[in-house]
């Protein structure tokens, strides 16, 4: 009989530990009323003439998103991630046309 109650007593005392620790959680959860995070809010390029339709680096369509661009030799060419911009850099500075 002990050992009954023990055992309940126990899964009680679990029980009230578990809820008090996931109301702590939702306590702490962040909340964004000013929108979401300026990282994820989308450019506006609608604008903007592209000397390409494709991100030069990695052949993406730009209509799939533009991260970053970059105006050489009076053209305006966009690319899908910093990354693709940079690697599109380093070729220019290899050509010695940057």
């Amino acid at each position: 009989m002990n050992k009954i109650i023990f055992v309940a007593c126990m899964a009680v005392s679990f029980g009230i530990a578990a809820c008090h620790s996931a109301s702590d959680k939702e306590e702490h959860q962040t909340v964004f009323e000013a929108g979401p995070p300026k990282d994820t809010v989308k450019k506006d390029f609608s604008h903007v003439v592209f000397a390409t339709k494709k991100d030069t680096s990695c052949g993406m369509p730009l209509s799939a998103g533009i991260e970053d661009t970059l105006q050489f030799d009076g053209k305006v060419y966009g690319f899908c991630s910093k990354e693709c911009k940079n690697a599109f850099v380093t070729v220019l500075k290899k050509e010695k046309k940057l």
